[in-house]
C-alpha cells in the first residue's frame, strides 16, 4: 500500500509541475483548445474540467477524466490543483464552417475541405469541437474529397480554385 501511495504521488507530482516552462511545451489555441505532441485536448467544462477531451488526426476523441481532485488546464495542457486551473464554462463550443469553405468529406470524426484560391494545395481539417487547421499537400498533388487525401492532379476533383 505505501508503494501505491509513492507512486500515486510521484505521478501526481510529476502532472502537476509539468507546464508551459517544459521544451516543447503545449501551444495555446484558444481559451478551449491546447495542442500537444499531436494532439488537441480541449476541457469539458460541464463537469467543471474533471475530464477533458484528446483528438488526434485519424483517431475519433475521446473523453478522459483527471486523476481525483484536478482539473484540466488548458494553459499547461495536463491536469492541475483546481487553485492553479482557470475552467472556461463554454467549452467545447460548437464550430461552424465559414461561407468560404466548399464541399467536404469526413473520416475518423474529422471534416476536410479544399481551401478556397489555392487550387486545392491546402486543406482544413476540423472536427465539431475544434476550428479547422490548415495543411498542406506534398509537391504535385491536391486534396481529394473523393478519399479524403492528397492525390494526383488526374485523379482528383478541384471544386475550389
Amino acid at each position: 500500500m505505501v508503494n501505491l501511495s509513492i507512486a500515486l504521488s510521484l505521478f501526481l507530482a510529476a502532472v502537476v509541475s509539468a507546464g508551459p516552462g517544459r521544451p516543447g511545451g503545449p501551444i495555446v489555441k484558444d481559451s478551449c483548445t491546447c495542442f500537444e505532441k499531436g494532439n488537441y485536448y480541449s476541457p469539458v467544462s460541464s463537469d467543471n474540467c474533471r475530464s477533458f477531451t484528446q483528438r488526434t488526426a485519424f483517431l475519433p476523441a475521446e473523453t478522459q477524466r483527471c486523476p481525483y481532485g484536478l482539473q484540466f488546464d488548458v494553459k499547461t495542457c495536463v491536469c492541475n490543483r483546481p487553485e492553479n486551473t482557470v475552467c472556461p464554462y463554454h467549452c467545447p463550443r460548437s464550430y461552424s464552417a465559414p461561407a468560404h469553405y466548399s464541399r467536404s468529406c469526413s473520416q475518423n470524426g474529422n471534416t476536410y475541405r479544399q481551401l478556397t484560391g489555392t487550387k486545392c494545395h491546402q486543406f482544413t481539417q476540423e472536427t465539431a469541437h475544434l476550428p479547422p487547421q490548415v495543411y498542406s499537400c506534398p509537391s504535385g498533388l491536391q486534396f481529394d474529397l473523393q478519399t479524403c487525401v492528397c492525390n494526383y492532379p488526374k485523379d482528383t476533383i478541384c471544386y475550389t480554385y
